[in-house]
């Protein structure tokens, strides 16, 4: 029992790159959205065409969400392992992820109710929820931005993962809040793989040993 509660423990980090994934996967069904400025006609069409696909799509979403909420608790046990005091640093990053989950589920539940609702009512309506999803995000951009914040800090000064990779976070999360959002959002999902394999790895090893150490 002890080894497979281990076993579980060493694999929760790659929940991160599981959230990147369906994120992604997320948004492949239905094609481009119109843009939030576009015609009733045009808007109410493409939510009846792709009403499948985009629940599809909101379905992973909201699986993304919770792959994210299980790697921010597996990155706040990294964290908090080789943090003193409060453990501060290790509370906020895994209140960025809860934050950025939330977001996505209002997203997702937004974007449903779109595709739910074409055609059934009036076209006001349907663009109103277009508009209102094209620009949703900041949820999502503060508590990722809080999560990868929060890591790097921790790791200048315990190096739970490179520095170097700190760094980069720390650009990510300046850009967030610019014109170059977009771009930051997408590196983000690169920079939540890469530490979800260190964590991975590092789990994994500490397991060995133990399960070692125990024979």
């Amino acid at each position: 029992m002890a080894q497979r509660k281990s076993g579980v423990a060493a694999l929760a980090p790659l929940t991160g790159a599981l959230f990147v994934v369906l994120t992604v996967a997320g948004f492949l069904p239905g094609g481009e959205p119109p843009d939030a400025d576009a015609p009733i006609g045009e808007v109410v069409e493409y939510w009846v065409d792709n009403d499948a696909a985009a629940m599809v799509g909101t379905i992973l979403h909201a699986l993304a969400a919770v792959a994210l909420i299980f790697f921010a608790a597996s990155l706040r046990r990294a964290l908090r392992r080789s943090e003193d005091g409060a453990g501060i640093l290790s509370v906020a990053a895994m209140g960025g992820g809860i934050v950025a989950a939330a977001g996505i589920g209002v997203d997702a539940s937004i974007r449903f109710a779109a595709a739910d609702l074409a055609g059934d009512v009036d076209g006001v309506v349907i663009q109103t929820l277009n508009a209102l999803w094209s620009d949703f995000f900041f949820p999502m951009v503060i508590g990722l931005a809080t999560l990868i914040l929060a890591t790097g800090l921790s790791a200048l000064r315990t190096r739970v993962i490179p520095v170097w990779l700190a760094w980069i976070g720390f650009l990510i999360c300046i850009v967030f809040f610019t014109p170059a959002g977009f771009v930051a959002f997408l590196v983000s999902g690169l920079w939540v793989i890469v530490v979800s394999i260190l964590l991975w790895r590092e789990e994994a090893a500490m397991s060995a040993g133990s399960v070692g150490a125990a024979v």
